[in-house]
């Protein structure tokens, strides 16, 4: 039998078999496609940080991605960490609450800006009075209020009460006091969690040891982060935003709910330098600009502090800017 491949013969199965050949190797693809994704590592909501400007802001500019941007060269936050992206809503062209709605529903998110001023969606004017039946908080609460955190003082499972249980449970003494730190208690329960959830970044022992003594960074970050806001607590630096909303005399939300970390402009109304809106008159400011912290299930305990500790940075640079232009003005 003559079974010599010649050019003649490779161009007649071609040209009958070409559908065949096609549609083997897109199968192949798919398949091959199929495989990685069902193997792959997928990042978890605790690993990824994202930060949302409320659409009402102006467009952020160089120095908010500057701060943002230093955030990770000098490894602020912690080594669970392992993703940091942005959504800037000024830029969704109408789509910011599809883009919302979606993050609810995928767990993605951890802080947002939002300015503390009438709704131009609500804007009213009777004989030159201007007046706003809503502020874009009471908007954005409106509709997310299921996924805010509380950070009401009273409330014990509130954001900054639920950070003071959780570095108590490591500071035998308290968190205040930092000579407490039960460090083997940290690494402990570093290795049952890391068992507990087949964290493939963490196999072998030096890996394993590694990631502890990175988890004791963790819980130190977190409770120098939480000494440095409570400090902007008392100074005055920021306020907390008491909110509650009624429909047809029945309350469906409410809480100190945002965390206004302009409301007083000589302190930190550089502020505007990172995120901003125009007032009445055009003007950009960040005056009662408010944060709030995203509070979702598919986070893993513990892991939504991540989010005060960019929050302070936000915070000390504004500081910093506000400070310097006072020096300034004052020569």
């Amino acid at each position: 039998m003559d079974a010599k491949i010649t050019k003649k013969r490779l161009a007649q199965m071609l040209s009958y078999d070409w559908v065949k050949i096609v549609a083997f190797v897109v199968c192949a693809i798919l398949l091959w496609t199929l495989i990685f994704q069902m193997t792959a590592t997928r990042i978890k909501p605790s690993q990824q940080f994202r930060v949302y400007n409320h659409y009402a802001n102006e467009s952020l500019g160089d120095e908010f991605y500057n701060v943002y941007k230093k955030l990770a060269k000098d490894g602020a936050l912690s080594y669970e960490v392992i993703e940091m992206n942005v959504t800037d809503l000024t830029r969704s062209e109408g789509e910011h609450i599809s883009v919302l709605d979606g993050a609810m529903r995928t767990d993605d998110g951890d802080v947002i800006f939002v300015p503390n001023v009438g709704d131009k969606s609500y804007k009213t004017e009777t004989d030159g009075v201007v007046s706003y039946k809503y502020t874009y908080v009471e908007t954005f609460v409106g509709r997310y209020f299921p996924y805010l955190y509380n950070l009401d003082e009273n409330d014990e499972n509130g954001y900054f009460n639920k950070l003071r249980k959780y570095l108590n449970e490591f500071y035998l003494n308290g968190y205040k006091d930092e000579t407490s730190f039960d460090e083997e208690k940290v690494k402990t329960e570093f290795r049952k969690r890391v068992k507990k959830n087949g964290d493939k970044r963490f196999k072998k022992a030096e890996e394993i040891e590694r990631g502890a003594q990175l988890e004791v960074d963790r819980i130190q970050k977190y409770r120098a982060a939480l000494i440095e806001f409570e400090e902007y607590v008392q100074s005055g630096v920021v306020t907390f935003t008491e909110i509650t909303l009624e429909n047809n005399g029945q309350v469906y939300a409410s809480g100190t709910l945002g965390l206004n970390i302009c409301p007083d402009v000589s302190k930190t109304g550089e502020l505007k330098k990172q995120v901003s809106y125009l007032d009445e008159n055009e003007v950009s400011t960040a005056k009662d600009m408010n944060v709030f912290f995203f509070n979702f299930d598919g986070v893993e305990d513990s892991f939504e502090f991540e989010s005060l500790i960019y929050v302070n940075q936000v915070i000390q640079k504004a500081l910093e800017e506000t400070a310097a232009k006072n020096a300034s003005s004052a020569q």
